[in-house]
């Protein structure tokens, strides 16, 4: 494990080298679900737990507003882009309809949604956020012409954050329990979603940003619910086969495409990191949700109607399913800066440096 003070202690020379190419004029286009999502789904007609644009989510955020985001405050995408010189993520596509927001980049991501098409009916599946991606490229062409719309599109980074409620949903409806049937449910994900890297690429992506999937089996939801309190190990043996299968699929698949380049982040690494020595990194809690009810406070969604805690830097989950600003921010930096122990084959500075 690296040193945690690494990340605590980024160097303000690295920031300024990495803003010193990309001069925060690298457009981040957003792809994923409620890890991701920024408000796409505050006007859907979806179950609440796919919302989270009420108290006491954002809490944190600037204005203490609820913006949509599954978080305290900031989720990563955000710290990414802060990283990059901009104030914070780009906006959602549900709100974007000025030329100058598409041109810093546009967050499609929807809460509860996957790789399959099936996953989290009514909100917007990865196929609909490519579509809306090709809109806005669309659009791009209109204001700009063909060429410069290609190049902004080919410089731009796109940040994928998808897969955990596919698992989520295959794990409820199963339990995980049949090895052969977990394999085969495997190379279907991985199959679909080596189909939408290939339609972004075909519509002129080139740089990846993919986040792995993490501790699944661990989130209060789940633990609240299992005898002892424990982690489901069939679902977090799921997620660790998923990203050694999709990881090898997408190394395969950049070595053929022309112009293709990536950062894959374990996430999973990552959050063993944090939940086996928390203190490290700053953490006290990793078992309880900071806002929530019933045992581990994971028995209700956060909303208005439960209590949070008041030390909510101090914990690695902020509601039954999702980590707290400060584990995203934790985690978007070892992404971000960390080139051999999280991220392969490169960091996202090292995506962003080559672009």
């Amino acid at each position: 494990m690296g040193s945690p003070s690494s990340f605590f202690g980024i160097g303000i020379v690295s920031i300024l080298l990495v803003l010193t190419k990309a001069k925060a004029t690298v457009p981040i286009f957003v792809l994923g679900d409620s890890l991701a999502d920024n408000g796409n789904n505050n006007n859907l007609n979806v179950p609440l737990l796919d919302k989270s644009n009420f108290a006491h989510n954002g809490i944190d955020f600037p204005g203490r507003i609820a913006t949509g985001r599954f978080s305290n405050g900031f989720n990563g995408v955000d710290y990414i882009a802060r990283f990059l010189g901009f104030p914070i993520g780009p906006p959602p596509y549900s709100t974007t309809t000025e030329l100058n927001q598409m041109l810093r980049g546009v967050n499609f991501a929807s809460a509860g949604s996957g790789i399959q098409d099936y996953t989290g009916p009514g909100t917007i599946n990865m196929t609909t956020q490519i579509k809306n991606f090709q809109k806005v490229a669309q659009l791009l062409q209109q204001a700009l012409g063909q060429n410069r719309a290609e190049h902004i599109i080919a410089t731009s980074m796109f940040i994928i954050v998808t897969a955990n409620n596919d698992m989520f949903e295959y794990y409820f409806a199963t339990g995980a329990a049949n090895a052969a049937s977990n394999q085969q449910f495997i190379n279907n994900l991985v199959d679909r979603f080596i189909q939408h890297l290939m339609s972004l690429y075909n519509h002129g992506a080139r740089n990846f940003y993919i986040a792995g999937t993490g501790h699944l089996g661990c989130v209060p939801f789940l633990t609240s619910r299992n005898p002892g309190g424990t982690c489901i190990d069939a679902l977090n043996q799921l997620s660790m086969k998923y990203n050694t299968i999709a990881l090898a699929r997408v190394s395969q698949l950049s070595s053929r495409l022309q112009g293709m380049r990536y950062s894959y982040s374990n996430i999973y690494r990552m959050t063993s990191d944090i939940i086996e020595n928390p203190i490290l990194f700053g953490i006290t809690d990793v078992q309880n949700a900071c806002c929530g009810n019933g045992k581990f406070n994971g028995e209700v969604q956060c909303t208005t109607n439960v209590t949070y805690c008041h030390n909510r830097n101090d914990h690695f989950y902020w509601d039954w399913f999702h980590p707290t600003q400060a584990v995203y921010k934790i985690t978007s930096q070892m992404a971000f800066f960390d080139s051999l122990i999280y991220s392969t084959p490169i960091s996202i500075q090292q995506l962003v440096m080559g672009i």
